[in-house]
């Protein structure tokens, strides 16, 4: 079977799609993307599948030689990374929308035509990956939505770890303030001494329909943000049993109006 390679076209479509894939890693991994970089990789990495398509006769070579040598440094020229656990993940997420444009388009290509039809699925290929894009984003803010904590008592100050719930809205009926869960462990020796008095606020959202929960007021919470620390006068703490918290990850649940301070 004889095939016509058109150079051209084959030249935009893989710079295209690199270039593409390189973005996609960048923004899957929160890092700036260098225009200039970027074409760079992408034109390196193209330049070079192509030359090594033309130069060696055994398809076997070519391919160990595309996949361990021209898209490395294609992902290195784009990024420059100097930790080899950055580069590899770079490397992965490039391979990744690789497979996944070239899946798509090839597929497009020759069971839907040629034409319109390429754009077609260029466009759904970018649509998944800006999918897979928004799934890893929810993954990285949910990772990132656990910060240190100050709890200041008029016994001292208590370090704990903080999950930012946005589902968390309870508030204090009483005073009017949002309601943060903490461990009652964490705060059970200043309330069994008479450090801090409890009282009792109506919830709906600790795992059961309704109930009563103890809750207490203390001096202050640092919520230790990256940039800027967070300070909260006189917050309520709910206090709440173990098997609502996810092992020991954290204390305290933040309520989701936390930030609005």
């Amino acid at each position: 079977m004889r095939y016509e390679l058109y150079a051209d076209i084959w030249f935009l479509t893989n710079f295209t799609m690199d270039g593409i894939a390189l973005w996609v890693a960048g923004r899957m991994m929160k890092q700036r993307v260098r225009i200039g970089r970027l074409l760079l990789g992408s034109m390196a990495g193209t330049a070079g599948s192509m030359c090594l398509f033309f130069f060696l006769d055994d398809y076997t070579w070519y391919q160990l030689g595309v996949h361990f040598l021209v898209n490395p440094a294609m992902v290195w020229l784009c990024y420059r990374s100097k930790k080899w656990k950055q580069f590899l993940c770079q490397w992965f997420l490039t391979y990744l929308a690789v497979v996944l444009l070239g899946g798509i388009l090839q597929w497009g290509v020759s069971d839907l035509g040629a034409g319109a039809n390429f754009w077609f699925c260029l466009a759904a290929a970018l649509a998944m990956l800006a999918a897979a894009d928004k799934i890893l984003g929810d993954l990285r803010r949910r990772k990132d939505t656990v910060y240190d904590l100050l709890l200041v008592t008029s016994e001292g100050n208590i370090a704990a770890k903080g999950f930012f719930d946005t589902g968390n809205l309870l508030t204090d009926p009483t005073v009017g303030k949002p309601v943060h869960i903490i461990k009652k462990e964490v705060l059970g020796r200043l309330v069994e001494e008479g450090k801090l008095l409890p009282r009792l606020i109506p919830y709906h959202s600790l795992g059961e329909e309704a109930g009563m929960l103890e809750a207490v007021t203390i001096e202050g919470m640092y919520i230790l943000r990256e940039g800027h620390p967070l300070y909260l006068e006189r917050p309520v703490m709910g206090l709440a049993k173990e098997k609502l918290f996810q092992g020991d990850r954290y204390e305290v649940i933040l309520n989701g109006k936390s930030m609005d301070n």
